[in-house]
């Protein structure tokens, strides 16, 4: 009995100071570096001078809605800069729907800089940013960052020219339904010579910068992520998700031309996204030096025929290849920012059946040994999806209240987000420990400590188990949050059966930490992406969280 306390405070202390751990690490990990580009530095990219650029584009702080004087203003401000930097640009004139509904004319601005190669022959890469916005505001983030990114790049590729020509388009009428970008891919002729894409946007003032969006061949793109290691964060679980919602950018566009490339943008406090807020004093720096130095090293890369970007033969033969691909064919994700891990989506499922199969294995031999029972360990499983159950309606309850009370502002409250996001995440995992406890307080009347602490650690990791079933059928490359985990929890169990000394608390102890380093990093940015209306779905991550630390909250011993 002694010694049984004494392994699970260990373990508790343990977790708890993990969590404190990776709590520390992912704050300090949400913040972009500062730039460390200097003026000298003529080849990177500096923030500091795209923020100059952004000044002098935005100088007027007015709207650049389609067929306003300020957009005519940011326009010839636009090719007035990018003349000054020694480069001619055509316009593409054409008319689509403005704000009021009406036929407007609207100009897309492309600059092609030209490459160290000398016979200046496509594929191409294409860099976008659409610099109208939308009526409420100056649109400093949403998107005179992208603009101000790419007139420095353009600055850069002039001083350290890529090894192939660039193409530079700053896209007009975005905001009132991509109607530069589906112009370009329908009347113009320099289309034809795109082979890779790379956009820049934005849906807030600050935070890391995301690449959220692939083309659809993610094994390659996630592999050149891989490869360059660029400081946007990256995760295939965003481009899962994207893909599924009813929103679009001038990538958009170019992904259904089966071009291959990247979509960044930031979205930390969205709050400021399409109103008045969004000035140049709330936007991060940081930021901007972030979107800047990523788009960069990634328009370098294409230009260097590094894959996805098609080669001179294949672009000769051009087949839109891509949309027969699948982003689902690859699963990654940053590491805090540090590298990318990725892997093919078939080993994800070779993987998962592996675990389903040791767990299963694991429970008939522990059964053997009288250290888990088959009856208890379905019990647990059930258990716990009927905690999952309760945190999602409890989530969502408090949510509700939230949004018809007016007691925090919905869904980004100003001065508490992290704290209401914090106490969701609480609440769910105190809500999945409302049947387990029940449960375990049974089990602990019937069977012996060991056999009861080891029925709820099966039975926690046989429905994640099921979850991660219906995750990987349904979405695999957001797979991730919940097979690493499983997997690290069925290693350890693994050792577990070799070893007396490593009992189902460390087990735990194990798993939890696995699960923390995974989740952690994606919190902030669900944080930013939902907010608080999302509640129940806030609730079910605290939930899987303290499911995987089974039975560390099981009533002590």
């Amino acid at each position: 009995m002694t010694n049984a306390r004494t392994t699970r405070r260990r373990a508790r202390i343990t977790i708890c100071l993990s969590i404190i751990g990776v709590i520390a690490l992912t704050v300090f990990r949400h913040f972009p570096a500062q730039s460390a580009a200097t003026a000298a530095d003529a080849k990177a990219f500096g923030g500091n001078r795209a923020i100059e650029e952004l000044r002098r584009f935005v100088a007027d702080g007015t709207s650049r809605a389609v067929a306003t004087a300020g957009h005519d203003a940011a326009r010839q401000r636009l090719c007035d800069r990018v003349t000054e930097l020694g480069m001619s640009f055509t316009e593409q004139k054409f008319f689509a729907r403005g704000w009021n509904r009406t036929a407007v004319e609207m100009t897309n601005i492309l600059v092609r800089v030209p490459g160290e190669s000398s016979d200046h022959r496509p594929p191409f890469v294409l860099l976008s940013a659409h610099y109208d916005c939308v009526p409420a505001g100056a649109g400093v983030g949403d998107n005179g960052a992208g603009v101000a990114c790419a007139l420095e790049i353009i600055r850069a590729l002039v001083a350290s020219p890529a090894k192939n020509d660039v193409l530079v388009l700053f896209t007009d009428g975005e905001e009132t339904g991509l109607c530069g970008a589906r112009s370009f891919a329908l009347d113009n002729s320099n289309w034809e010579l795109v082979g890779a894409t790379v956009n820049l946007d934005a849906r807030g003032s600050d935070g890391p910068v995301y690449i959220f969006e692939t083309g659809t061949d993610g094994s390659t793109h996630s592999a050149m992520l891989a490869s360059l290691n660029v400081p946007a964060r990256t995760t295939s679980l965003a481009a899962e998700a994207y893909r599924r919602m009813p929103n679009g950018t001038d990538f958009s566009v170019y992904l259904r031309g089966g071009r291959p490339g990247f979509n960044l943008a930031f979205i930390g406090s969205p709050r400021n996204y399409h109103t008045a807020q969004d000035t140049i004093e709330n936007l991060d720096p940081r930021t901007v030096n972030q979107m800047g130095t990523s788009a960069l090293a990634l328009v370098r890369a294409l230009s260097s025929g590094q894959s996805p970007m098609p080669t001179a033969t294949e672009f000769a033969l051009w087949t839109t290849k891509t949309s027969s691909q699948d982003v689902r064919s690859a699963v990654w994700f940053d590491f805090f920012g540090f590298f990318v891990i990725r892997w093919p989506a078939w080993l994800s499922d070779c993987v998962l059946f592996a675990s389903i199969a040791a767990l299963l294995s694991s429970l008939r031999s522990f059964r053997r040994t009288s250290s888990a029972t088959l009856i208890g360990a379905f019990i647990g499983c059930a258990d716990v999806l009927i905690g999952i159950v309760i945190a999602v309606v409890a989530g969502t309850l408090v949510s509700l209240v939230f949004e018809r009370s007016g007691f925090i502002e919905m869904p980004w409250p100003i001065a508490s987000i992290w704290w209401a996001d914090a106490a969701l995440l609480l609440l769910g995992a105190i809500a999945t420990l409302i049947p387990s406890r029940l449960v375990a307080r049974h089990r602990l009347q019937r069977r012996a400590i060991a056999c009861a602490s080891w029925d709820a650690w099966f039975g926690g990791w046989l429905a994640i188990a099921l979850l991660t079933l219906m995750i990987a059928w349904l979405a695999p490359g957001a797979v991730h949050p919940l097979l690493v985990p499983l997997v690290v929890a069925v290693i350890a169990l693994i050792i577990a059966r070799k070893k007396n000394w490593l009992t189902p608390d460390w087990c735990a102890c194990a798993a939890g930490i696995a699960a923390l380093l995974v989740w952690a990093p994606l919190e902030p940015t669900f944080a930013d992406a939902f907010g608080l209306s999302l509640g129940g779905f806030t609730a079910l991550r605290g939930g899987l969280i303290m499911i995987a630390m089974r039975p560390l909250g099981d009533p002590a011993v």
